[in-house]
């Protein structure tokens, strides 16, 4: 029984903590901001310009790492200063902003749960380590496969899907037309850090399964 919980332990939180650092390795890396921008035309959409909309980026960044206070940020907007988010742009905020937290919370304690399975796997199981490293990667793999595949053929679907079980308000609904927010960060955006997000984890699986598949081999030819 004690194996079983410490596998089981292993591999679960080995998943999650991967997940969670490329979420945030992919939301808080201003290069990709940057680069999105000048891919979608962010700058003409928004009537930012360049220096100022990455200003504003950076700010809101740092407001979801809980670095600042709130979100009334000044920028000139098509050469007038304003305040660039509105007030129900602001609430939404709050709200992915209490996600990121408690993203952040899961993350750290699904890495202290991995660095105490991991280290009762070699004290007492070792030679079980491949089995679980094959474990941890073939499933996740074979979801986020299929996942990949279906928010490409519908990515608004799952988007949708996505915020409606995550936000118990609509206020993530706002209008292209008037809200900056979402003149920055537009659907494209989202479909471009969701991939890259699986990518990064899928590539991590990938590197677990041959890992898991040496250790196995080394085992073999031990035996």
């Amino acid at each position: 029984m004690k194996k079983l919980i410490v596998s089981m332990v292993f591999v679960i939180s080995l998943i999650i903590t991967l997940l969670f650092v490329d979420v945030e390795m992919s939301t808080f890396d201003i290069e990709f901001y940057e680069n999105k921008f000048e891919e979608y035309s962010i700058y003409d959409k928004t009537k930012i310009e360049k220096k100022d909309l990455i200003i504003v980026t950076k700010e809101m960044l740092d407001y979801m790492k809980g670095n600042r206070k709130n979100l009334i940020i000044e920028a000139k907007v098509n050469g007038k200063e304003e305040i660039v988010f509105g007030e129900r742009e602001r609430k939404h905020m709050v709200d992915v902003k209490d996600l990121f937290e408690k993203g952040f919370m899961i993350r750290n304690l699904s890495l202290i749960l991995f660095i105490i399975s991991l280290f009762l796997v070699i004290k007492f199981y070792k030679k079980t380590l491949y089995k679980l490293l094959i474990s941890a990667s073939i499933l996740p793999l074979i979801i986020m496969s299929i996942f990949g595949i279906a928010i490409s053929i519908d990515f608004n679907k799952y988007f949708t899907i996505f915020h409606e079980i995550l936000f118990t308000n609509d206020l993530w609904l706002l209008n292209p037309k008037t809200d900056i927010l979402i003149q920055m960060l537009p659907l494209d955006f989202f479909y471009s850090i969701s991939i890259r997000i699986l990518t990064y984890f899928i590539l991590q699986l990938i590197i677990i399964f041959l890992l898991g598949f040496i250790l196995r081999e080394k085992e073999k030819s031990i035996n």
